[in-house]
């Protein structure tokens, strides 16, 4: 491929979807109401990487929700970072 066909808008969309599908949803359930976790982890990592943080106590949930990119965005998610949030996006 030459540089000159390099589409550079195409390609920062499939990095994107890309990104996004490494962005887990996990809910920590426990007495009240559960608590939702923002992972951007790979997938097979977000339950220790949110173990790490709330009480023992709770049960650890890996849900199916996903992010879309822009939802990644207004939450200014990096890879590595782990974020509670209120409610799912």
């Amino acid at each position: 491929m030459s540089l000159d066909a390099f589409d550079e808008h195409a390609y920062s969309r499939l990095m994107q979807k890309h990104y996004a599908e490494t962005v887990c949803v996990v809910a920590a359930i426990g007495d009240g109401m559960p608590e939702y976790w923002i992972a951007a982890v790979p997938r097979e990592e977000a339950l220790e990487v949110v173990r790490a943080k709330v009480n023992p106590d709770r049960k650890l949930l890996l849900t199916d929700r996903r992010l879309t990119p822009a939802q990644i965005a207004r939450l200014k998610m990096q890879p590595g970072t782990l974020r509670r949030v209120k409610s799912v996006p």
